[in-house]
């Protein structure tokens, strides 16, 4: 019985932490021409990507996802100087058409000293065939790149102005170094369970479960410490809910 719920825990803990994690593959630089760098980093969590651009601000932006070159039926997004065109390759020479289905949306959109900083974002999955589908569980990506030759957002042939690459996905060191920072006491615990929280976090609820996954408690945070004086005896997970992200730990009720 031991070992089972031991084996049960384990398992809990693998499914929460993994919503409460985002994997990166950190800042890609895909050009260093001067006056004309281009970077993107992709952010997945558990339910959505974040796309990051940053690029020349008077001319479109490209990338496109899992393939080496302009692939058939490839996956892409442009942004045109309006919207993030969501976009599907037809073959290296033709011009990519624009998917019936727009399923980027622009977070934040800022030019500083001639530099462009696009943050959109979708979900993992948007169901159509031609677009890519992310997972937290990928450790790599390809990628192509292009932008416009001249400064203009018109869709034109980008020239030299192109290429290709890869990037590694791993764990962002942000959310590691939270992760690490947060800290629960005493374990094991009798009447309350105290939180240490590095600064910069907001806490908005905890939510406890026990072994099976059901959860038996839920409060909003308005101090440093949750009463578990009411809960039976047993191993539980301790889930904190942030404005950014969420992580789990684990306690021993007496």
């Amino acid at each position: 019985m031991k070992k089972s719920t031991l084996i049960l825990l384990a398992f809990l803990v693998s499914n929460l932490s993994l919503l409460a994690q985002t994997y990166t593959t950190g800042t890609i630089n895909l050009s260093s021409t001067s006056g004309l760098e281009y970077s993107a980093q992709i952010d997945i969590t558990q339910t959505e990507v974040t796309l990051t651009l940053i690029g020349p601000s008077d001319r479109w932006l490209g990338i496109g996802f899992g393939v080496n070159s302009m692939t058939l039926n490839g996956d892409l997004v442009i942004y045109d100087g309006v919207s993030m065109s969501d976009r599907t390759f037809q073959g290296v020479g033709t011009p990519p058409v624009a998917d019936s289905n727009q399923d980027w949306s622009i977070d934040s959109n800022s030019i500083s000293s001639g530099k462009r900083t696009i943050v959109a974002k979708r979900s993992l999955n948007t169901g159509e065939a031609n677009d890519y589908v992310f997972s937290p569980s990928d450790t790599s990506i390809n990628l192509v790149w292009a932008r416009g030759a001249s400064a203009s957002f018109a869709l034109a042939y980008h020239g030299v102005n192109r290429g290709a690459t890869s990037s590694g996905i791993t764990l962002s060191n942000d959310e590691f170094q939270l992760a690490q920072n947060i800290k629960i006491y005493p374990i094991p615990a009798k009447e309350r369970i105290n939180l240490k929280l590095p600064s910069g976090i907001n806490v908005n609820s905890i939510t406890i479960y026990n072994v099976l996954g059901k959860e038996t408690h839920k409060v909003s945070f308005l101090q440093n410490y949750v009463d578990i004086s009411n809960l039976n005896s047993g191993i539980y997970l301790l889930k904190i809910n942030t404005d950014n992200s969420n992580y789990t730990k684990r306690f021993i009720k007496l």
